[in-house]
């Protein structure tokens, strides 16, 4: 059992099961007050209803003066096929008389859930077992109904000892002999010591009353309307295991939501940082683009007098002047054997054609061409002469590639 104090908001919430629906009940300071509501508000206390629940209560031994309850109830429970899972709490049990060597508990457990829809719809915050929320009389019988069915506590001095649902649809003679039933059943397992009171807080037939006054002829029968719920100073603690799922999926719900609007800030922040980049990258680009355009003027003077410079430099740059490159290719020829046809020249490649006598001549003025100093900046394709078979005579042709790196401008 839950070991904590039973926190009282200032506005106590209660759903609790009346004879033919559910009851709404809102208080302060533990005075709790039956209300109407249009919608059942979510959170509170919800009252399980005896239908939904079993009884039963059982003698243990104390060892050493020791008593584990809690181990001993759910080895009960779990012997009748009732298992806790996960955070649920299906039963809930509490000490109804101790001896020198034995403890009488009594426990209720879970064992139907026929209001499972209310639950996943009012998400209540915690669960007692209805009749712990009335104020029994001690060593009692106490009848009400509950959600159109009649139910009985048995209790034990002032602690509540059993709870049973009856079986009889109306509190007749039949009802009565039940109730003796429940009692004569409780007290062959030595559970009940003498009934009192025998109270009842419904309507009952007229044969009700004088039967139970014949079955239980020690005990006071008394009808009254039923009272009001009282909410427990220490909570029991209970939690059905639907309601455990429920929670857990609604947590796992929070979390996946959680999980996703981590994940949208995230990819929030990211866009923001790479829009945040591409402005200041634009922005960048703007001054850069500005100061280009300043000192555009300046460029378009500095390339205009380089392209003056081009324009020029093959008058001007004796290497390249077209007549200075003819007089260093004619300073080759021998004195007689070799004559030109073509001479060309243009910014980039230099052309020289002509006939020889013989085939020796012209790969000779190929060697003279390739090792003259002022044309070692072409790189030169001399293919094998062609003998000409009417006189004899080797036609060449020599090619030159002007090397880039070769050449010095004097516009740079």
């Amino acid at each position: 059992m839950s070991a904590f104090r039973w926190q009282r908001k200032t506005q106590q919430l209660l759903r609790f099961p009346g004879e033919e629906a559910w009851e709404t009940w809102i208080g302060n300071a533990g005075l709790l007050q039956r209300v109407e509501v249009p919608s059942q508000p979510t959170g509170g206390v919800t009252a399980i209803e005896t239908l939904a629940l079993d009884s039963a209560p059982f003698w243990s031994l104390v060892h050493d003066g020791t008593d584990d309850a809690g181990a001993a109830v759910a080895l009960r429970w779990e012997s009748l096929g009732i298992v806790c899972e996960g955070a649920a709490a299906p039963w809930a049990h509490w000490t109804v008389s101790t001896t020198a060597k034995r403890v009488l508990t009594a426990t209720v457990a879970v064992t139907g859930e026929s209001a499972l829809a209310d639950w996943r719809r009012q998400s209540p915050d915690h669960f007692e077992p209805s009749a712990r929320l009335l104020p029994l009389l001690a060593d009692a019988v106490c009848v009400w109904q509950e959600l159109g069915r009649y139910v009985a506590a048995f209790t034990r001095g002032a602690e509540l000892l059993h709870i049973a649902a009856l079986t009889a649809r109306s509190l007749n003679a039949d009802a009565a002999f039940e109730l003796r039933d429940l009692h004569a059943a409780l007290q062959a397992h030595g559970f009940v010591v003498k009934i009192q009171t025998v109270q009842v807080w419904t309507v009952s037939e007229t044969d009700f009353a004088p039967q139970l006054a014949c079955l239980f002829a020690d005990a006071a029968v008394i009808k009254a309307p039923r009272p009001a719920p009282v909410l427990p100073m220490q909570p029991s603690g209970m939690l059905p295991v639907a309601m455990s799922l429920i929670r857990r999926q609604k947590n796992q719900r929070q979390q996946q939501v959680m999980l996703t609007v981590a994940a949208a800030m995230i990819c929030l922040c990211f866009f923001g940082v790479w829009w945040a980049s591409l402005r200041w990258r634009e922005a960048e680009l703007h001054r850069a683009e500005a100061a280009l355009a300043a000192t555009q003027p300046e460029v378009d003077a500095v390339r205009e007098a380089q392209q003056h410079w081009l324009d020029m430099e093959p008058a001007i740059e004796p290497n390249l002047y077209p007549v200075e490159l003819f007089h260093q290719i004619v300073s080759l020829l021998p004195d007689e054997g070799i004559r030109l046809t073509e001479f060309q020249t243009d910014a980039e490649r230099l052309i020289v054609s002509g006939e020889a006598t013989s085939v020796n001549h012209a790969l000779l003025f190929k060697d003279k061409l390739a090792a003259s100093g002022p044309l070692q900046r072409y790189t030169w394709n001399f293919p094998v002469p062609r003998i000409r078979d009417e006189d004899s005579r080797a036609e060449f042709r020599a090619e030159g590639i002007l090397n880039v790196e070769g050449v010095g401008h004097e516009a740079q």
